[in-house]
């Protein structure tokens, strides 16, 4: 062109050029191929069954696969003579919508071995390279029609009946030439183009550029691009050849495919998402030996392993050879917010066990790019298992205030400190663009120390992982001028290289969680599979410990194939889009079936270790009422539970059993019998008073003489919130939605149903629109709590339910469990770090104390609470509509508690022993006779349980 055209033009021709000619020219002739199918009707099948099956021909341009349905496709065809020398692949577009792992995708499978996931962004199969010519394709694509659930109306995301109309058109199936010259042609050219329009205007690097690629257009024949894409290219060299400036940021390039072990589609769907990843992965190894790939669940590889055998062989020698890295050490990426610390150990010893014992790798890193929020006790679990460093991005997502670290030390609760890094430019599903390059470099917070970051890149999410455009980005940056510098790294190496080049003693501490201001509703989303999960943690500690015990005592086998199986089930449930509740609605029905077989089983080995443990302990003369009474926790026990249908008093030793006699005499236990009247109930510990519609008016705490509702204050107030988050619905409670509510302050019913020496209780009924609300409040002898006992039907999505409690306790900060330990946070908004925190993540309970006095809310399955001034506030219940449309309306039972207390901290106040005695009932085999038989039951349940107060003891059982 005239020097005296304009840059614009000139670049607008560059990149017309690229588009027009070189884009076109990069797939050379194409040869059709023989197609055939076979729509599968209900579940995926197999390759054995599938290529038994009966094909029917078909073409390209016709409809297939109902949503969910599966096609599998039968190509036959021949490579042209003509052809050698050349590389051919198959190319495959099943249909497109909107990004790889949202929508159709393939697998391509030859001699019965998967071989390539197919997407939108790997849909070239290579058959030959180079190609003898005459070569004879077989192939097999097994494509699953999977609707882009955004665009799609409600029914699919249910589990579905397969049926309808088809969802998709195989849009391409045939040979075509790969020319590669030309392949490298348009990433020589695409990459300096983008490069130029990131350089200042006028510089001289950018006149470079733009004068190279006006010599390449000219060396380039519109008639013959293939012919002189060679020299087009030898234009272009100089420019790529330059070297980048030594203050240049470098990037380890971690090459990964964070894939959800299910979101927007099912398990049974992730499991073949993990194998067409992981087998197109393998695959791009063999052509780019540097490629270093990171996968990081566990319970992924394991179904890779059950499901496709010959391809995990292929991962565990990549896997010996260094390019296929395993990291994460979880069983999967789990939410670190409602799992116990139980839970977090469990995934960690199962991770790294199938790690070690599979791979022969210890992993010793946490890789958790997308999870929301992080304890502030994870940094002492981590290190206690041998973990050395953690990885997130997710912090990037606050949406107020910017976390100002990205290579940092974080430091749990104990002090423990782990080194942590985000990668700087705030991406897991990196597309090695420069945008995002830059980004990452002009936005790392610890430039000053180091000029070392990680990138990770390859598509996410759905799955896909990096592709051969990716890959030649990566060698082109390795090192050139005007961009950062790309090294392709395993995640160990990286940490090794950051870990070396920075200077450690410098780096910058946060101490205390890692809270992420943003998917608060998370707390709360799909109340059932929290509560579920709460109950079958403890039910399976339950197990370890009686069956322990009982192989002990009377050598009952410890059931440890059942116990590993079971956890293992219940540690997938809690990855962090399922536990979360921010999965379709066919996830959750997976989930309940199989939280409800983890149940069945547990209850069963209970059961069963109970049972043993009471037919040898009972005498064999034992009188009536004799029970045997076992007890998890680590503290003596002794509490009013309900056994034959009336209340009793029983007691047990800390983690152990005792026979003994139930009685109905609180005297004997040292207790008030509870009394009541009219709107009020006393045990002695607590007096309760409540007005006409059952809104508690008065709380005194005996002991310490304080009242514990605020003066006018009105306690267990439910309120609704209007709940329409911008975006992000199933995961997201703005701000917006706490600054009105609708105060539930009228009741249909308020009856004292209960009134006994043991036990009162109050029944209150309100509704909601179309919800209804029912609360039994119930006071026992001895206990410190008030119980509040509520079963909901919530017919009303959009809404947020609280439970109130202003309190007469002013302090600045209160007090949260979380997993083996607690943290303060401010009741107050002094910074926008404090304001943030308008919805917070807790376990079983949450204490506000000022010294002398203190007020505790216990809970047997609820995490979303906040704490304002002197409001005490638990959430209930949320309903959102999107990705499940049903999610939370129906049917609730939950249970809650205020416990007044005096001086001291949680621990010592017993605010702890409480709580975990309030969601770890004492069970109770009845043992009328000698021997127990079949028709023995153990009692247990929300309503079998009461908190018991610091001072209570029991004489050791056997």
């Amino acid at each position: 062109p005239p020097v005296t055209e304009p840059a614009s033009i000139r670049r607008t021709r560059a990149e017309q050029a690229l588009r027009q000619l070189v884009a076109h020219a990069r797939r050379g002739p194409t040869q059709a191929v023989e197609i055939a199918a076979h729509h599968v009707k209900g579940e995926p099948v197999g390759w054995e069954e599938a290529v038994t099956a009966p094909f029917e021909p078909f073409a390209v341009g016709q409809p297939w696969g109902p949503a969910w349905d599966t096609t599998w496709f039968r190509v036959r065809g021949t490579v042209p003579a003509e052809w050698a020398g050349r590389a051919v692949a198959l190319i495959v577009r099943l249909g497109y919508a909107g990004g790889p792992g949202f929508g159709p995708e393939g697998m391509a499978w030859r001699d019965g071995e998967p071989l390539q996931g197919i997407t939108p962004n790997h849909d070239d199969v290579v058959v030959a390279e180079p190609a003898v010519g005459g070569e004879e394709v077989d192939l097999y694509i097994e494509a699953a029609a999977n609707p882009p659930i955004a665009q799609v109306e409600p029914r699919l995301m249910y589990l579905p009946d397969y049926g309808g109309t088809p969802a998709w058109t195989l849009a391409a199936c045939h040979l075509a030439v790969v020319d590669r010259e030309v392949d490298a042609l348009w990433e020589d050219w695409s990459l300096l183009l983008e490069l130029y329009g990131r350089l200042p205007a006028g510089s001289a690097r950018a006149a470079q550029i733009l004068r190279g690629l006006d010599r390449a257009g000219t060396a380039l024949d519109p008639d013959d691009v293939r012919g002189t894409s060679a020299a087009a290219r030898r234009e272009l060299a100089p420019l790529l050849a330059k070297r980048a400036d030594a203050s240049a940021h470098r990037y380890a390039a971690v090459g990964n495919a964070h894939i959800d072990s299910a979101w927007l589609w099912p398990l049974r769907e992730t499991r073949r998402k993990v194998a067409r990843t992981f087998s197109t992965a393998i695959g791009l190894m063999e052509a780019y030996p540097e490629y270093r790939f990171a996968a990081s669940q566990a319970q992924q590889l394991a179904w890779v392993r059950d499901d496709y055998p010959g391809l995990f062989e292929r991962i565990r020698k990549k896997v010996a050879d260094g390019q296929f890295e395993v990291v994460g050490s979880m069983w999967v990426e789990a939410d670190c917010n409602v799992p116990s610390g139980e839970s977090l150990v469990r995934q960690i010893a199962h991770g790294k066990r199938f790690f070690l014992e599979e791979l022969g790798v210890e992993t010793t890193s946490l890789w958790l790019p997308d999870v929301f929020g992080y304890p502030a006790n994870l940094p002492q679990i981590l290190a206690l298992a041998g973990i050395r460093w953690f990885l997130t991005q997710k912090i990037s997502w606050n949406q107020v205030n910017h976390f100002p670290h990205h290579t940092f030390w974080w430091e749990g609760i104990d002090g423990t400190r782990l080194l942590s890094h985000f990668p700087p430019a705030d991406t897991y599903v990196g597309d090695v663009s420069l945008g995002q390059l830059d980004h990452g470099a002009r936005n790392f917070a610890q430039k000053a120390l180091t000029d070392r970051s990680m990138y990770l890149y390859g598509w996410g999410d759905g799955g896909g992982g990096p592709t051969r455009h990716m890959l030649e980005r990566i060698r082109r940056l390795g090192d050139l001028e005007g961009a950062p510098r790309l090294e392709p790294m395993t995640a160990t190496e990286a940490f090794e290289a950051i870990e070396a080049e920075a200077p450690l003693d410098e780096l910058p501490v946060w101490a205390g969680e890692l809270y992420l201001e943003m998917h608060r509703g998370t707390y709360t989303t799909h109340a059932d599979v929290k509560r579920a999960n709460r109950r079958l943690e403890l039910a399976l500690r339950d197990v370890e410990l009686w069956s322990v015990l009982a192989a002990a005592a009377t050598g009952v086998a410890y059931p440890a194939a059942e116990v590993d199986g079971a956890w293992k089930t219940l540690l997938l449930h809690q990855f962090h889009d399922i536990i979360p509740g921010s999965s379709i609605h066919w996830v959750y029905q997976d989930t309940a079936r199989d939280h409800a077989a983890v149940g069945e089983l547990a209850e069963g080995l209970v059961t069963r270790a109970l049972t043993a443990l009471a037919g040898a302990a009972v005498p064999a003369d034992a009188p009536p009422a004799t029970v045997v009474v076992a007890n998890p926790l680590s503290v003596p026990r002794r509490e009013v539970v309900e056994v034959g249908g009336r209340p009793v008093i029983v007691s047990a030793p800390a983690c152990g059993w005792q026979v003994q006699q139930s009685h109905d005499d609180p005297g004997r236990a040292g207790w008030a019998a509870v009394q009541s009247g009219p709107g009020w109930m006393d045990n002695g510990i607590l007096r309760v008073h409540w007005d006409g519609d059952g809104l508690l008016t008065s709380v005194v705490h005996h002991p310490s003489g304080r009242e514990a509702l605020a003066p006018g204050g009105l306690g267990n107030l439910l309120q609704v919130h209007d709940d329409r988050p911008v975006e992000y619905e199933a995961w997201d409670i703005d701000a917006v939605a706490y600054q009105r509510s609708v105060d539930l302050t009228t009741a249909d019913e308020v009856t004292l149903v209960e009134s006994g020496p043991l036990r009162a209780t109050l029944l209150i009924r309100r509704r909601f629109r179309a919800s209804t609300v029912e609360q039994r409040l119930t006071l026992r002898a001895g206990s410190p709590a008030l119980e509040i006992h509520t079963t909901a039907d919530w017919r009303d999505p959009k809404h947020v339910l609280k439970a109130a409690f202003p309190v007469q306790v002013h302090a600045p900060r209160a007090s949260y469990e979380v997993q083996y330990g607690h943290l303060e946070r401010p009741t107050h908004a002094n910074t926008s770090w404090d304001e943030a925190r308008f919805e917070v993540c807790a376990h079983t309970w949450a204490d506000l104390s000022e010294g002398s006095f203190g007020v505790a809310l216990l809970n047997d399955c609820k995490y979303g609470h906040d704490i304002r001034g002197h409001v005490m506030r638990l959430t209930l219940l949320r309903c959102s509509t999107w990705p499940d449309p049903v999610a939370d309306q129906g049917h609730h039972e939950l249970t809650y508690a205020l416990m007044p207390h005096g001086a001291g901290d949680p621990v010592t106040a017993g605010v702890v022993a409480a709580a975990h005695a309030l969601n770890s009932p004492l069970r109770v085999v009845e043992a009328t006779a000698p021997g127990l038989g079949a028709d023995d039951t153990v009692a247990s349940g929300a309503d079998d349980t009461v908190a018991s107060g610091a001072d209570d003891t029991v004489a050791s059982g056997a």
